[in-house]
Formats: C-alpha cells, sequence, structure tokens
C-alpha cells in the first residue's frame, strides 16, 4: 500500500490517474495548496507526491522545494504551460518527473507505480513488518499474533503505518488524525483514543512493556527494541 498526497485545486482532471492507482491498491489523498501549505512537516507522511502546478511559477518553485525538504519522497509536477527552462527549474528544485496535461494516463500510472515498487524493494514503504512474536501484514490489515490471525480495519491499519514508520518517535496527534483519517472533521482525539485502545488489544504481546506508548498531551509513540 502505497500513499500518495495529490496537491491540486481540481481533482477532476486527475480522476482517471487516481482511479488506477485506487484499483491498484494505493491510497491518494488530495489536497488544495492553501491546506498543504497549513500542515506541518510532520503531518505529511506520504510515500508519493502529485502536485498541479499553479500559474505562478515562484510559487511551485517554493512548494516544491518545501516538498524536497521534507525528505525522500518523489515528486511528480503537473501543467499544461510551461517553458522548457521552467521545467529544467522543477527538476533542480527536486522534482523527480515532469507531465504535460492532458497526460496519457495509463503511461503515468505505469511509471508511478513502478517508482513504489522500486521503493517497496528498499523498504522505503511499509508494507509487512515482524515486532517479537507479531507478523504484521499492512497491505492485507492482518496480524498474525502466535496462532491468531487477528484482522485489522482500515484506520487502525493506517495507525499502525504511521507509528511504525516513525518507530521510537513520538507521533503528535493531529499527524495521525490527517494521516488516518481522509475526513478529518469527523475525526477527534476521543475516537482516535478508542481506535487506539482497540489496536492495542490486536498487538500487546508483553504487559509489562507496552508496544504503543500514551504521551499524554502530545501523542503516540510504537517502541520497538531489537531484544523482541
Amino acid at each position: 500500500m502505497g500513499n500518495i498526497l495529490l496537491i491540486s485545486e481540481r481533482p477532476k482532471p486527475f480522476g482517471d490517474l487516481v482511479h488506477l492507482l485506487e484499483k491498484s491498491n494505493y491510497r491518494v489523498i488530495n489536497r488544495k495548496h492553501d491546506i498543504f501549505l497549513q500542515k506541518k512537516q510532520s503531518d505529511m507522511i506520504f510515500d508519493f507526491v502529485l502536485y498541479e502546478l499553479l500559474p505562478c511559477h515562484e510559487e511551485n518553485i517554493h512548494h516544491i522545494s518545501l516538498l524536497y525538504k521534507h525528505g525522500a519522497i518523489p515528486i511528480y509536477v503537473f501543467g499544461t504551460e510551461f517553458s522548457d527552462v521552467e521545467e529544467v527549474a522543477y527538476y533542480d528544485t527536486g522534482a523527480n518527473g515532469v507531465v504535460r496535461m492532458p497526460m496519457q494516463t495509463q503511461a503515468v500510472a505505469a511509471r508511478i507505480k513502478s517508482v513504489i515498487n522500486l521503493l517497496e524493494k528498499t523498504s522505503r514503504v511499509i508494507n509487512k513488518v515482524k515486532i517479537g512474536p507479531l507478523e504484521i501484514d499492512l497491505h492485507n490489515r492482518i496480524v498474525k499474533k502466535e496462532d491468531k490471525i487477528l484482522k485489522l480495519t482500515n484506520v487502525e491499519s493506517k495507525i499502525l503505518h504511521i507509528l511504525i514508520q516513525n518507530k521510537n518517535t513520538v507521533v503528535d496527534k493531529d499527524a495521525i488524525i490527517h494521516f488516518a483519517w481522509d475526513d478529518e472533521d469527523s475525526a477527534t482525539d476521543n475516537a482516535l483514543g478508542i481506535h487506539i485502545a482497540r489496536l492495542r488489544s490486536k498487538v500487546e504481546f508483553d504487559h509489562k512493556n507496552q508496544i504503543i506508548d500514551t504521551i499524554w498531551g502530545i501523542g503516540y509513540r510504537l517502541n520497538y527494541h531489537t531484544e523482541y
């Protein structure tokens, strides 16, 4: 499961591309440019970014540079009108692909999937994790615990994903909510707490040392130790 961020004011032109990616079991979240700018870097937990160019070249350079500074996330930019000089500037700023629209949707989807497949092979995208006696399959939302097979809900799987991705580090509640819920208005601290409690019942195996710690007033941390 790759998590893809689409930054666009008008998602309709990307509808066919999103459909193809979601058919391949990737998760695509759309955010407008101003919403993207309001988010803290800790909220931006994605494996791939699709960025639609704005009319202002300088704004695009600023946004791409922010995405590039965040980490090793592939960035594809999409636009209808830009010069060769501007295209070079986008690459120089950190873009990994520049796509002219209208695009060849199937070819672009294939390119994106090939990059994510490479990241999976190099462990950049997390799908399967072993923690002590647990075998966690995030792709199929399954936890194997001794002789039991436990199903994870979609939200539980996403919460576990972001905690594993930031193991031994406190992840603040807003970042988890942003990552785990498509409709953030329906998510609350209380709802997150309920899902964490249910998730703990499925993944805890050491009563003396919790795998998922609550850091009161801040968020949660997944404790991963090599002695497990």
